[in-house]
């Protein structure tokens, strides 16, 4: 892979291996870094709502700071490409390249695996027109105001309800099963919800803040 990194949005996403498996095996390898590129490189010719998956779970479970940020930009290039309706995955060199502790995504991913085993034990293909083209570019459309709101510099735990909500309706695409989209569509809702008013609360905390630091430096 030199600038790009491709994902077919065509074939089955399973072939034989479930979600879980993939995306720890994707991971896991005998370096201290691994980047994008060979993450995606190990998920050869998978859909759109696994990449999806992918880059929403680093933001749901405990990480390294500055890691959200990234993967929310992540999410952002997937979800514009999934309203394009583009069949690859496109990613640009700089982001492709970049690299996480391998032992951290690891270690999360492993926790966060039996969650995503008891997805797979109820999921099944249902209401198929909500996994379909038509319902992809929606999806993609939500998905792309969740990474915005992702990248935000919201308080400690905000980024958590819209990266579960990418998480969700990733793994609806996944398995194609539409009542998991339906659920991510609810929990959209209610990421929603949270970030308005935690970026309300920001906003009404800004005065009182310039005031502390203009009483401790003096500043008029």
């Amino acid at each position: 892979m030199s600038d790009i990194s491709s994902v077919s949005g065509a074939p089955p996403v399973h072939e034989g291996s479930r979600t879980s498996d993939l995306l720890l095996a994707a991971v896991r390898g005998d370096s201290e870094r691994v980047t994008i590129a060979e993450i995606l490189d190990a998920l050869d010719n998978r859909a759109f709502g696994l990449a999806t998956l992918l880059f929403a779970i680093p933001s749901v479970i405990p990480m390294p700071p500055g890691v959200p940020t990234v993967v929310g930009i992540a999410l952002l290039i997937v979800s514009i490409q999934m309203v394009a309706g583009r069949q690859e995955l496109w990613l640009p060199k700089f982001l492709s390249k970049r690299g996480f502790s391998r032992a951290a995504l690891v270690s999360g991913f492993e926790k966060i695996k039996p969650q995503l085993e008891f997805v797979e034990k109820v999921a099944r293909p249902r209401l198929l027109f909500l996994t379909g083209k038509a319902a992809t570019v929606l999806i993609g459309i939500i998905i792309l105001v969740m990474a915005v709101i992702l990248i935000l510099p919201l308080p400690p735990g905000g980024n958590f309800p819209p990266a579960l909500a990418c998480a969700v309706l990733g793994m609806g695409l996944v398995e194609r099963d539409g009542v998991i989209v339906l659920l991510g569509l609810v929990v959209t809702v209610a990421a929603s919800v949270a970030a308005y008013f935690l970026v309300a609360l920001l906003i009404g905390a800004l005065p009182g803040i310039t005031n502390w630091f203009s009483s401790i430096f003096g500043v008029h």
